[in-house]
C-alpha cells in the first residue's frame, strides 16, 4: 500500500504539469475556406466536404464558401464532392482560409442532349422531358408527352388528334427532328398530329430559341428533338413488355422494345413495335360518335461501330386510322348555325360506344428509311453524313352517296430524299460546325377520289448551308451563325371548274443566331438568344381550295403569300440544387408576314354538310410571354411541382388578337416518394395534380366562330409501384385523369364548336424491364 501511494505521489505532479496542455491540444479549431471551379474560377456552390469523426457534410454558400469548428488535431483531411466534378482531397495543417479547386468530371459532364450525331449548344434554351416522365406516359402522343413542359400547349382537333404548340406557334413553325432528320409530313396541315412513336424515343428535348440554323427554315418557333438510346449503351440483350389499358374508349395497347449485340465484334441491334386500339371518346356526359383509333408502329436499326468509323441504318413505321367526329357534319346553314349555339350534338346523333370506324375518317402511313455515317477524322475533327427516305401517305374519308364513302376523298402521297453533311472542329474552349443540308420533295394526288384534290401537285427543293462558332472563356459560353438557304416550289393543279392553277415559286433568307450563357455559380445559369429565322409558305397556305375533312371546313389558300420572317429574343435563368429547381424563360417574337387562318362568314354546301370557309392570310404580328416551372422538395420523400406560361399575340397591322393562342396556364402536382423494405414495394409513388386554364380573353370576335370558352380546372391523380424481380424490374401505375368528371372545353381544340373535352379516364400501365 505505502509502495503503491509513493507512485502516485510521484506520477500526480506529472499529469498535472500536463493538463494544461491537454486543455490546449483539446479545444476547437475554426476552419474556413472557398471552393471554385478549376476551369474558370467561378464560386461553387453547394459542394460537399467530410473530415473523419464529423458524419454530416458541410455544405459551401452561394460565395463558394464554407466555415466549420473541430477538435481533430492538424493535419485534417477533407474530401470535397459534387456530382460533376472530381472528387478533391485536401489537407489542412493550419487554421489559414484554404482554397480548393474543384476540376470538372469529363465522364459524367459529357453532353447528354444528343440528337443523331448533334449536340446541343451551351448557349441553346432548351428543356428536356423528365426520364421519369417519359417512361410513365410512353404510351401517349407526343404532343400530351410534352404538355408538362411550360410553354408547350396542346392543339387539338377533337378527341384523338393534338399537335404541340411552343410559345404560341405550331405546325411547320416547329422542326420535329426523329434521330436527327426532319419529320416532312406536317406540310399537308395543322391538324395532322405528328407521326412519331414515343415508345422508341429514349430522350425528348424541346428547344425555344428561333432554330432555323441547325434545323432549316421550318424551326422559326423551335425545335423537338427525339432520339433512341444511345449506341455505346448497349452491351446485352434487354428489352421492355409494356401493356396499357384505359376506360374512356375502352382502349388497349401493348409495346415490346428489344435490344442487344451480335456475335460479330461491334455490330448491335433494336427494335420496337407497338399496336393501340380504342373506341368513342366520352365527354363527362355522352359518347364522342365515330371517333375510334387503330395505330400500330414498327422500328429496327442497326449499328456498326469500326475503329473510329460509325455506320447505322434504321426503318420506321407508322399507322394511324382514326374516326372524325360525324357530328361536325351538318346539313344546312341554319342547321349549322343552330349547332353553333347548342355546342354539342344534337341527342339523335349520340350512338353510344363503338369500335367502329366510319367516314368521316382518316388513315396516315409514315414510313423512313435512314443512313448515317460518322468518322473521327482525329481527336478535334468528326465527320457526319446522314440520310433518308420519307414516304408519307394519307387518305381522308367522307360521307358519300352510291357506294363512295369506301373510296378517298383526298388521298396524297408526299415522297422526301434528304441529305445532311456537317463537319466539326472542336478546341478546348471552342468549337467549329459547319454544314450542308439539300432535300427533294414530291407530293401527288393519286387518281380515282372522284374529288377537287385540296392541294395540287408539287416538287420541291430546298438546299442550306450553314457555320456554327461556338466558344467559352471563363464563366461565359458565346454562340454566333449564320446560315443561307434557297427553296424552289413548283405547284400545279386544277380546281373545281377545270382551271388550271399553282405556279413556280422561290424563296431564299438568310438567317442569324447569336447566343450567350452566364454561369453564375454552378447552380445558377443565364442564358439568351437572339434569332433571324424564316419559313416559306406551305402548299396548304398558298393553294387550299377544297374541303378538309380532318377539320370540318372548307380551307382556302392565297397564293400571294410571302414568306414568314421571324426575329426572336428569349433569355432564361435556370436556378438548380439537388432535387430543387426554378426555370424562367422570357420571350418576345416578332414575325413579319405572320401566316393564319380566319373564317370568313362563307360557308359551302354539297352532299357531305354544311362547311364554313376559312381563309389563309397574313399580317405583321408579335408574340411575347413568359414561362415559369419550378420544383421543391418539401422533405425527402415529399416534392412540389408546378409551370405556368403567358402569351400575349397581337396582329400589329389589323391591331387585332392573333387565334389559337393558349391562354395562360397553371399545373401543379404534389408526389409522394418512398422506398419499400421488399423487393415487391422497392418505391412507392403518389401524384395528386391540378390544370388550371384560365379564359382566353385576348381574342377577337372577327376570329373565331364562337366565343372562347370559360376557365375550367381538371383534378389528376396517381399511384405507381416498382418492384424488382430478381435484376429486372417491374412498374406498376394506376392513373386517373379528371377525377370529378368536370365538363369543359379547350379554346385551342378545333372541334370545341361541335362538342366538350373528354371526361374521366382510369388508366392501368405494367411495364417489364429486362
Amino acid at each position: 500500500m505505502t509502495k503503491q501511494f509513493s507512485v502516485i505521489s510521484i506520477l500526480a505532479p506529472v499529469f498535472i504539469s500536463l493538463w494544461p496542455s491537454y486543455s490546449l491540444f483539446a479545444q476547437k479549431k475554426q476552419i474556413s475556406g472557398k471552393i471554385i471551379a478549376l476551369e474558370n474560377t467561378s464560386p461553387i456552390h453547394g459542394a460537399n466536404l467530410h473530415y473523419e469523426g464529423h458524419k454530416k457534410a458541410i455544405t459551401s454558400n452561394f460565395s463558394g464558401e464554407f466555415q466549420f469548428s473541430t477538435e481533430q488535431n492538424f493535419p485534417i483531411k477533407l474530401v470535397t464532392s459534387l456530382v460533376g466534378y472530381e472528387n478533391d482531397t485536401t489537407y489542412v495543417k493550419n487554421d489559414r482560409p484554404v482554397l480548393i479547386r474543384l476540376k470538372k468530371d469529363v465522364k459524367r459532364l459529357a453532353e447528354t442532349q444528343v440528337y443523331g450525331y448533334q449536340v446541343a449548344a451551351k448557349t441553346q434554351i432548351a428543356q428536356q422531358v423528365n426520364a421519369t416522365a417519359l417512361t410513365e406516359n410512353r404510351n401517349r402522343s407526343l404532343a400530351e408527352v410534352l404538355k408538362n413542359i411550360s410553354g408547350v400547349h396542346l392543339l387539338q382537333t377533337g378527341s384523338t388528334i393534338n399537335k404541340p404548340i411552343i410559345n404560341g406557334l405550331y405546325g411547320n413553325r416547329l422542326a420535329i427532328l426523329n434521330d436527327g432528320m426532319k419529320l416532312e409530313s406536317q406540310q399537308w396541315g395543322n391538324d395532322h398530329a405528328p407521326e412519331i412513336d414515343v415508345y422508341a424515343a429514349n430522350a425528348i428535348t424541346v428547344v425555344k430559341g428561333a432554330e432555323s440554323l441547325r434545323y432549316g427554315g421550318e424551326a422559326l418557333g423551335g425545335a423537338i428533338l427525339l432520339s433512341t438510346k444511345p449506341w455505346n449503351k448497349i452491351d446485352s440483350l434487354s428489352g421492355q413488355v409494356s401493356l396499357n389499358g384505359f376506360t374512356n374508349g375502352r382502349g388497349m395497347q401493348s409495346a415490346l422494345n428489344l435490344e442487344g449485340i451480335t456475335p460479330i465484334a461491334g455490330l448491335k441491334w433494336s427494335f420496337n413495335g407497338n399496336y393501340s386500339k380504342s373506341g368513342n371518346r366520352k365527354t363527362s356526359d355522352y359518347y364522342l360518335n365515330n371517333t375510334g383509333q387503330r395505330i400500330y408502329n414498327l422500328n429496327a436499326a442497326v449499328n456498326y461501330q469500326y475503329k473510329d468509323a460509325n455506320f447505322e441504318a434504321s426503318y420506321k413505321q407508322y399507322h394511324n386510322e382514326a374516326g372524325i367526329l360525324s357530328s361536325t357534319h351538318i346539313g344546312d346553314i341554319t342547321s349549322f348555325q343552330e349547332r353553333l349555339a347548342y355546342g354539342r350534338p344534337y341527342p339523335s346523333e349520340l350512338f353510344g360506344f363503338s369500335y367502329h370506324i366510319d367516314a368521316p375518317r382518316q388513315e396516315v402511313k409514315h414510313e423512313v428509311f435512314q443512313f448515317a455515317y460518322s468518322q473521327r477524322l482525329s481527336d478535334a475533327k468528326t465527320l457526319s453524313i446522314k440520310y433518308a427516305y420519307q414516304n408519307n401517305h394519307r387518305q381522308e374519308y367522307d360521307k358519300r352517296r352510291a357506294g363512295r364513302s369506301a373510296i378517298p376523298s383526298m388521298d396524297m402521297v408526299l415522297r422526301t430524299h434528304a441529305l445532311d453533311a456537317s463537319y466539326t472542329i472542336e478546341g478546348l474552349n471552342q468549337k467549329f460546325i459547319t454544314g450542308l443540308q439539300g432535300q427533294t420533295q414530291v407530293n401527288n394526288n393519286i387518281a380515282g377520289t372522284f374529288n377537287t384534290p385540296l392541294i395540287p401537285n408539287y416538287n420541291a427543293f430546298n438546299i442550306g448551308a450553314y457555320g456554327i462558332y461556338q466558344w467559352q472563356k471563363d464563366r461565359f459560353a458565346y454562340e454566333l451563325g449564320a446560315r443561307y438557304d434557297f427553296k424552289n416550289f413548283d405547284a400545279a393543279g386544277y380546281d373545281f371548274y377545270g382551271k388550271a392553277y399553282g405556279g413556280d415559286n422561290q424563296f431564299h433568307n438568310l438567317s442569324t443566331n447569336l447566343g450567350l450563357s452566364y454561369t453564375l455559380d454552378n447552380h445558377m445559369t443565364l442564358k439568351s438568344n437572339l434569332g433571324l429565322a424564316w419559313r416559306a409558305p406551305s402548299a396548304q397556305e398558298l393553294y387550299s381550295q377544297n374541303v378538309h375533312q380532318s377539320t370540318a371546313r372548307y380551307e382556302r389558300g392565297d397564293a400571294a403569300l410571302k414568306a414568314e420572317k421571324g426575329l426572336k429574343w428569349i433569355t432564361s435563368l435556370n436556378i438548380h440544387e439537388q432535387k430543387n429547381f426554378l426555370n424562367i424563360d422570357i420571350y418576345a417574337n416578332y414575325i413579319n408576314n405572320y401566316i393564319y387562318v380566319k373564317p370568313t362568314e362563307e360557308y359551302v354546301q354539297n352532299l357531305s354538310g354544311t362547311f364554313p370557309i376559312w381563309q389563309y392570310s397574313q399580317n405583321n404580328a408579335l408574340l411575347a410571354g413568359i414561362d415559369v416551372q419550378g420544383k421543391y422538395a418539401i422533405s425527402e420523400h415529399l416534392d412540389y411541382s408546378a409551370n405556368t406560361s403567358f402569351i400575349y399575340a397581337r396582329n400589329l397591322d389589323e391591331k387585332n388578337y392573333l387565334p389559337l393562342i393558349p391562354p395562360l396556364s397553371y399545373t401543379h402536382e404534389i408526389a409522394f416518394t418512398t422506398k419499400g423494405k421488399t423487393n415487391w414495394m422497392h418505391d412507392v409513388k403518389f401524384a395528386l395534380g391540378q390544370e388550371i386554364y384560365a379564359k382566353q380573353f385576348l381574342t377577337t370576335a372577327s376570329m373565331e366562330m364562337a366565343p372562347a370558352p370559360s376557365a375550367y380546372q381538371l383534378i389528376n391523380g396517381s399511384i405507381s409501384l416498382g418492384s424488382l424481380i430478381g435484376n429486372n424490374k417491374l412498374q406498376t401505375r394506376l392513373l386517373v385523369e379528371n377525377i370529378f368528371n368536370s365538363t369543359y372545353k379547350s379554346y385551342t381544340d378545333l372541334f370545341r364548336y361541335y362538342s366538350h373535352g373528354v371526361g374521366r379516364n382510369i388508366q392501368l400501365t405494367i411495364n417489364y424491364t429486362f
